[in-house]
């Protein structure tokens, strides 16, 4: 297919990574932006859909206009490390239920719930892709730190989404590849305050990052589905 026929669908689309992702497949396909905040943008090859929230019913009535069979890929660029009232914890003692609850929401709760209702909004006859935004530290083999408790356990807990979601979404749709995708670490508000540590050819800016996620979106086989993937095209151990 016309790579600009290809209708894709960004969520989290004003976020550092979301709208790299947005400039970048702007240039070839028909892109649809939701976001919760406004954003400025080209309005070339471009829908904007600015949702109250990310709740059940709010994205149920979203995906409700538009049909069956519609979207090539499902991007969802959302989640959290840090906000303006916690870091992420260096110790037990650092841990909070808000802080647990809010790192959940934003990084587990909220993707499985767009997933929930768009993925019957992917193609069915052709190779479609369901992307989460996951990171290598939801790698329990990989953790060799600790810390970060609930940014660790949301991601760890959306790499078993991905998982469950490639195998029941497989048997409705056996084109569709479902995957998890560690970009790296990003130039962001996000991760600033932990880039004293890295050398500086290890934080990478967000177009360097989408450039390498799309080439490894673009590859992806259905033998791929359910795993998490870094931005180099290496599988993220469990």
């Amino acid at each position: 297919m016309d790579e600009n026929n290809k209708k894709i669908a960004i969520f989290g689309a004003n976020g550092t990574i979301g709208s790299a992702m947005l400039a970048h497949y702007q240039n070839e396909s028909q892109v649809y932006a939701f976001s919760r905040s406004d954003f400025e943008t080209s309005d070339s090859n471009l829908d904007k859909i600015l949702l109250d929230d990310y709740k059940d019913k709010t994205l149920a009535r979203a995906a409700s206009t538009y049909e069956n069979d519609f979207f090539d890929k499902v991007i969802i660029c959302i989640g959290m490390l840090h906000n303006e009232d916690f870091m992420p914890e260096k110790r037990i003692e650092d841990f909070s239920e808000n802080q647990f609850m809010k790192t959940m929401e934003s990084n587990t709760l909220i993707p499985t719930l767009i997933a929930k209702n768009f993925y019957k909004k992917l193609k069915k006859n052709e190779k479609c892709t369901l992307v989460f935004l996951s990171a290598r530290v939801g790698s329990i083999t990989d953790n060799r730190t600790g810390g970060w408790y609930s940014y660790r356990a949301s991601k760890s807990s959306l790499n078993m989404m991905v998982k469950n979601f490639s195998i029941e979404l497989g048997r409705y749709n056996k084109k569709l590849v479902v995957i998890g995708l560690h970009p790296g670490t990003v130039d962001s508000p996000l991760t600033q305050p932990f880039q004293k540590n890295l050398e500086d050819s290890k934080i990478f800016s967000a177009d360097f990052s989408v450039l390498k996620l799309s080439s490894v979106i673009d590859s992806l086989s259905v033998e791929s589905s359910g795993k998490c993937i870094d931005w180099e095209g290496k599988v993220v151990s469990p």
